[in-house]
């Protein structure tokens, strides 16, 4: 078991045990200081306060004024008092015997206790050090640690630390050569901002290079890298761009995300400019070629075009595609994105990736560089091995003949197993399966497979894919199959639930495939999980069932749809309608397609054309007796008809839907009767609007959900509204947007800031209500509701207290509503 990293007061307890001698001191080192403290226990300087104060109350340090060190004014400095020193050296006692395991600089690793790895140390280093550098399964990696790295860590005196996320960053073990290709970068980043592409093929030293350049800017600018994975797509780019830039001090991406599922790329690549435009920046993309993410790409994209507008940022993409995703050159012919090509190392670098073969001849020399043409990981691989007695033509030709003909089948099948797994995995995960997991120091040792931390492993891609050449797909499908059931016991997230799918997909059981896709896809598509679509993309029509093929092109047109791609959608929504039988479920699946048509006609403004497919998906659901699909779409049209202005016609569908309303005893109608409420008033039938809204509240009352119940008292408050009564319209809106704000409908939130501002007006309350529509607008942009964006604009336009910001507020409205027709 591993043991608990201690707590923060005890790592200070250490610290300051080693600095007994200044007590008395005039002036002290930087590391008595709050900054200091902050340092070496890894915490924020602002949370240095909280985690003394228990430590001052007990009597076992004092806080006093004093020179520090290295700064100009005065600072708090904190010292241990005698029966400090007491508890601190008991602690120490305590602690000397704490458990670790460490990575020495060769690269063997030690199960060893705190006392002895500081002995062993080939540097000194403190017992804080030891605990700021231990990660949570109680590893300690010495390899890139030096006396000057450490102290840099100790003497960061800028209270706003820079900030950096690398946790997807592997350890760099060594680094040879690649002098030209740093010096050009750097050259490039310190001249101004700009995007360097560094395109290079598999195991080439693409990661190493992005490790090296971010060793370069440590301590010198704010540093995000992140790594793209198969599985995921923009989303987890801007959340990990979110989490850095709000350490960093700008909350706005993460107050967007939080907002939408379905990030705008314009609206994100506005906001990430914002927020650096005078921070000096590096961001590192890694394997940026393991997806096709329009979005994702469309981002990068929009940096590159937005660098003029950024004092000190650097946007470096590795990718193992050559292909251009970013512009190299502007509409005026400037330079915008310089490419940096990786081939592989020089002569001279490649012999120190060789020390177990030297002495070796200028023969056999020329032949492993010409036959590894300087890659890094094959080289790795011969060090570890042997170049054996023949000469090979191709390297494809001595992998094959020297490494993996030399594998056991024991050997090889763990590699398998390892293999197919797209993440690094616990031993756990393969334990389940017919393998020797113990060969795994072995296969490490060897270079074949990686230990990505004390206890997760993967593969490297280029071995991967030589494993994927060699195994026949009787073996792949088996293997996938095992990764299905170890995922099928843990889909807590929806990241697991997505590998699952994939596992899933590719082993080759189609029935299940459909069936968790029917249960689960359209759940991952409303959260925004828009990399299920590589996952549906790459799923073959022979391969699933004949009834799942349906559900994955309805699966894929969603997210087309949800994307903007309205042809892409149309045609595979149309595709899975031409393939549906007479069953209920395909008849409910082929109303539900087309209500989605009509919903991207009324988008398009094609009105005729979405009634007509809601009439088609109307008689559908009357004849399945599916009441909840027969209001809603009865409210849809009554939506469009008054939008043309046909009101008589409005009023005939909703007294369809009242009909259903009085007929059927199903609490989920409630939502068709809170929206119903809503029509009415708007179309000025308030008798009957009333009649509803009060059913409404008080049949969500009943039933206890609370975001039905947050929307039965917006048409309340609109209704009060309506009467001419502020107050209580007022206090209904209020207490909606309080309960919406817990359910994250942001659609409903908007249209209920907008009708409070309304009342704010009335009341008189001006400023107030700019204030909400402000809210309410930055809210619209974030999902891009466009509808409700230009009518936010016209309602500030009105509102906004003097004319030259009215004339700003409309022209920005007519401008949406003209683009929305």
């Amino acid at each position: 078991m591993v043991a608990a990293k201690p707590g923060v007061q005890e790592r200070i307890l250490l610290h300051l045990r080693d600095f007994g001698d200044y007590t008395e001191k005039v002036e002290v080192p930087f590391a008595l200081s709050q900054m200091g403290i902050a340092n070496a226990v890894s915490i924020a300087r602002s949370n240095v306060p909280r985690a003394i104060a228990g430590l001052k109350d007990q009597g076992l340090l004092i806080e006093r004024q004093t020179h520090v060190t290295g700064v100009t004014r005065k600072r708090k400095a904190y010292f241990l008092t005698d029966s400090g020193m007491i508890v601190a050296e008991e602690t120490w006692e305590r602690l000397s015997l704490h458990p670790l395991r460490l990575i020495n600089q060769d690269g063997t690793t030690s199960n060893t206790t705190l006392s002895k790895a500081i002995n062993t140390s080939p540097f000194p280093i403190r017992a804080v050090d030891i605990f700021r550098y231990m990660d949570d399964s109680g590893l300690v990696d010495l390899r890139p640690l030096n006396p000057e790295l450490i102290e840099r860590d100790l003497a960061k005196h800028v209270e706003k630390q820079l900030v950096t996320s690398l946790e997807d960053l592997p350890h760099l073990r060594s680094f040879y050569g690649r002098e030209n290709e740093l010096k050009t970068m750097v050259n490039l980043l310190d001249a101004r901002s700009t995007t360097i592409l560094v395109p290079g093929i598999a195991g080439i030293g693409k990661t190493a290079l992005a490790g090296k350049l971010i060793e370069t800017y440590t301590h010198k600018r704010n540093l995000l890298y992140h790594r793209v994975q198969d599985w995921e797509g923009s989303r987890a780019f801007l959340d990990a761009c979110a989490e850095w830039l709000a350490a960093i001090g700008n909350d706005s991406l993460s107050d967007y995300l939080a907002a939408t599922p379905v990030p705008v790329p314009q609206m994100s690549i506005d906001l990430i400019v914002d927020s650096l435009a005078t921070v000096p920046v590096l961001i590192v993309i890694d394997d940026l070629h393991k997806v096709a993410d329009d979005i994702l790409y469309a981002i990068i994209r929009g940096l590159t075009q937005r660098m003029d507008d950024l004092d000190e940022t650097g946007l470096i993409l590795f990718s193992r595609s050559f292909k251009s995703v970013v512009p190299l050159r502007d509409a005026e012919g400037r330079i915008t994105t310089l490419v940096v090509p990786l081939d592989g190392l020089d002569r001279d670098a490649c012999r120190n990736l060789l020390p177990s073969l030297e002495p070796v001849d200028e023969v056999t020399y020329q032949h492993i560089y010409g036959l590894s043409r300087g890659h890094p990981l094959v080289l790795n691989l011969i060090n570890r091995g042997s170049i054996g007695s023949t000469f090979y033509e191709t390297l494809e030709m001595y992998v094959e003949q020297e490494i993996f003909s030399k594998l056991s089948g024991a050997e090889k099948r763990l590699l398998g197993a390892l293999a197919v797994f797209r993440e690094p995995m616990p031993l756990d995960a393969l334990s389940g399966q017919d393998i020797e997991t113990d060969l795994l120091d072995d296969l490490v040792e060897k270079g074949l497979a990686r230990r990505a931390d004390s206890d997760m492993y993967d593969v490297h891609d280029l071995i991967r894919e030589f494993l994927s050449r060699s195994l026949n797909e009787e073996t792949t499908m088996s293997l996938h199959s095992k990764a299905v059931d170890w995922y099928r016991t843990r889909r807590e997230r929806p990241e697991e639930e997505i590998e699952f799918l994939f596992h899933l997909s590719k082993a080759g059981d189609s029935d299940e495939l459909g069936g968790e896709l029917s249960t689960t896809g359209a759940e991952l598509v409303s959260a925004g999980h828009m990399e299920l679509y590589s996952i549906l993309d790459s799923v073959e029509r022979d391969l699933v069932s004949e009834s799942a093929w349906p559900i994955i092109l309805e699966l894929k047109a969603n997210i087309l749809s949800m994307q903007g791609e309205w042809a892409g959608a149309e045609s595979s929504y149309n595709e899975a309608i031409n393939l549906l039988g007479s069953t209920k479920n395909e008849e409910l699946m082929r109303a539900r397609i087309k209500s989605s048509l009509a919903d991207i006609s009324v988008t398009k403004g094609k009105a005729d054309e979405a009634l007509a497919l809601h009439k088609e998906a109307l008689s559908s659901f009357i004849k399945l007796e599916d009441p909840r699909g027969a209001a809603r779409t009865y409210i849809n049209m009554g939506y469009i008809y008054r939008r043309k202005r046909e009101n008589k016609l409005a009023l005939e569908v909703y007294e369809n839907v009242e009909t259903l309303l009085n007929s059927e005893e199903d609490p989920e109608l409630v939502e068709s009767r809170i929206k119903l409420a809503s029509a009415f008033l708007e179309m000025g039938e308030h008798d009957r609007a009333k009649e509803h809204a009060f059913t409404s509240h008080d049949e969500t009352t009943e039933f206890g959900d609370a975001a039905l119940r947050a929307r039965a008292r917006a048409v309340l408050g609109r209704y009060y509204s309506k009467m001419g009564d502020p107050e209580l319209a007022l206090h209904h809106y209020t207490g909606a947007l309080d309960g919406l704000s817990e359910q994250s409908d942001h659609h409903a939130e908007v249209e209920i800031t907008l009708l409070l501002g309304e009342v704010l007006v009335d009341a008189g309350r001006r400023d107030e209500a700019m204030e909400s529509y402000r809210d309410a607008l930055v809210l619209a942009e974030s999902n891009d509701f466009r509808m409700l964006i230009g009518e936010l604009l016209a309602r500030l336009g009105e509102a906004a207290p003097d004319k030259s910001r009215r004339m700003e507020y409309l022209q920005r409205s007519l401008t949406v509503f003209r683009e929305l027709g």
